[in-house]
């Protein structure tokens, strides 16, 4: 099985044969197409289209893998870092309560 990082360096790989070819400049644009992969996932949900969900999933995070990898993230790192944080936290935390 793939790492996370191991993900990262082929799909920016792929990008990059089929001509996207990102630099940290883009990062907008690049978030963008994120966001855009995540409103087609949740159109899909809306629509009940749950093969088409796992689709958009996979493409959200292949767009998020690649735009790691331009920026220099180590992905698999952060979010070990930050799931050890939210481990910690209480239930519901930043949820506002009547």
């Amino acid at each position: 099985m793939r790492s996370i990082k191991d993900w990262q360096l082929v799909v920016t790989k792929n990008a990059v044969e089929h001509g996207f070819i990102w630099e940290k400049g883009d990062i907008d644009s690049m978030l963008l197409r994120l966001h855009s992969e995540v409103s087609e996932a949740s159109e899909a949900a809306r629509d009940e289209d749950w093969n088409g969900l796992a689709e958009e999933l996979a493409d959200t995070f292949i767009r998020l893998a690649n735009i790691a990898e331009v920026m220099g993230v180590d992905l698999e790192v952060e979010v070990e870092k930050k799931h050890d944080i939210n481990v910690s936290r209480p239930s519901l935390h930043g949820r506002k309560r009547k």
